[in-house]
């Protein structure tokens, strides 16, 4: 038996994984997310999955099989160039001191392959698709408070004891918990996607290789990530404002002319290879993206029935590669509190439920807060090393760095 009625919002990585742990022990769940049906919007790139955060909550949830079938292990190589085409490391050959046996088991992914397994897994009608959220209220009624979620449509779902916000950078749900909102990191630029680049440009796909390509200039870079399908996903990034995309005098309107332009004000220096990355692109791609992120340190006032996991509670730049990760691991964490809580009201009173979901829900914000934070300074750290003023050489000193700290740790010096 259930002892809560538990809405979640969003169904990204956090919601998800959130409903299959329920799910897995017996707790029932709703997930109502905003797309009329998985195929309704791109998921993005590739994405790696750590040991101790993301792969630890698929194990949980039964499903770390299903990942690793579809798991790019080699895609974790990571290639950086000077933007004159001089290659600075190539972890695929150990050019600049990196080997592929000094990687900490964090292959790749693609997002709609996660987001598959994880749909896949959960009971069928545990996702009301179509379901785009307007406002939380509260509203009372015998032993418990409780919320009604309203939606665009003019429908109302009534009486939930917990409603998790995984409902991404504008969370509909995070104002009933804290007026904080996302903070532009200063960082701005274009996303674009060029499909089949192994047929489309043999030359391109091998300075690419198997995983990450950066060619990072003086605070300014082009990321590209080869993607489990054959495409590699690019982005053009720099230190620019929130408004940039609006007042740089690009027409985006016309991608064509819109990359050249583009190229032409922002990447002059960049060899020919990198630009290529930009302008052999899908036009229907090219999207600008500014980066947010939630103030590192955020926390908000406990309130019964309320949570916040993934995007919704610590947003991050993507630099460090563990926003999902955070994501999974929240949803690990909040599920084994309401799974302890689930056993505890097996044992006691009705009239202690609203107060032990309470606490079960708290211990779950008191743990996160610390550990999310230790993620946000890291991911700051990273994004300081993809914008330098000294190009990629930072970078590459900070792999170097890391090995010797590990072989003088493994040596017990």
């Amino acid at each position: 038996m259930t002892a809560a009625k538990i809405a979640i919002v969003g169904a990204g990585p956090a919601g998800l994984t959130l409903a299959r742990l329920l799910q897995v022990n017996d707790i029932d769940c709703v997930v109502f997310e905003l797309d009329e049906d998985r195929h309704n919007r791109g998921q993005g790139g590739s994405l790696d999955l750590h040991e101790g955060s993301g792969q630890l909550a698929l194990r949980a949830a039964g499903l770390f099989d299903e990942f690793m079938a579809v798991a790019r292990p080699e895609g974790e190589v990571l290639k950086v160039y000077k933007p004159d085409g001089r290659l600075l490391l190539d972890e695929s050959t150990g050019h600049g001191g990196r080997r592929p046996d000094s990687f900490n088991g964090r292959p790749e992914v693609d997002r709609v392959q996660l987001r598959d397994i994880l749909i896949d897994s959960l009971k069928p009608g545990t996702i009301q698709w179509g379901r785009k959220l307007s406002t939380v209220k509260t509203t009372a009624g015998g032993l418990k408070s409780a919320y009604d979620l309203h939606f665009s449509d003019g429908t109302v779902e009534l009486g939930f004891s917990l409603v998790v916000g995984a409902d991404g950078t504008w969370s509909k749900v995070r104002p009933l918990l804290s007026d904080t909102r996302p903070l532009f990191s200063g960082i701005n630029g274009i996303e674009v996607k060029l499909p089949n680049i192994d047929s489309a440009d043999p030359k391109l796909s091998k300075r690419v290789g198997l995983g990450m390509c950066l060619t990072l200039g003086s605070n300014t870079s082009i990321l590209s990530q080869r993607n489990g399908d054959g495409s590699v996903q690019s982005y053009a990034f720099m230190q620019l404002t929130e408004d940039w995309a609006e007042t740089c005098g690009i027409d985006w309107g016309n991608p064509t002319e819109a990359k050249k332009q583009f190229l032409d004000l922002y990447y002059k220096d960049f060899d020919d290879d990198s630009r290529n990355l930009i302008l052999k692109a899908d036009d229907d791609s090219v999207t600008p993206r500014p980066m947010y992120m939630m103030p590192i340190g955020h926390k908000w006032p406990h309130r019964a029935g309320l949570t916040l996991i993934g995007d919704a509670a610590h947003v991050m730049t993507p630099f460090a590669g563990v926003g999902v990760n955070a994501a999974m691991e929240d949803a690990l964490q909040l599920s084994q509190s309401l799974v302890a809580f689930n056993e505890q009201c097996g044992k006691t009173a009705v009239s202690t439920h609203d107060r032990l979901l309470s606490n079960a829900v708290r211990d779950y914000e008191e743990e996160m807060f610390v550990r999310v934070s230790e993620y946000a300074n890291e991911t700051w750290m990273y994004l300081n090393l993809f914008f330098h003023e000294r190009g990629g050489y930072p970078m590459c000193e900070h792999f170097a760095n890391a090995k010797k700290q590990q072989q003088t740790e493994a040596a017990g010096v």
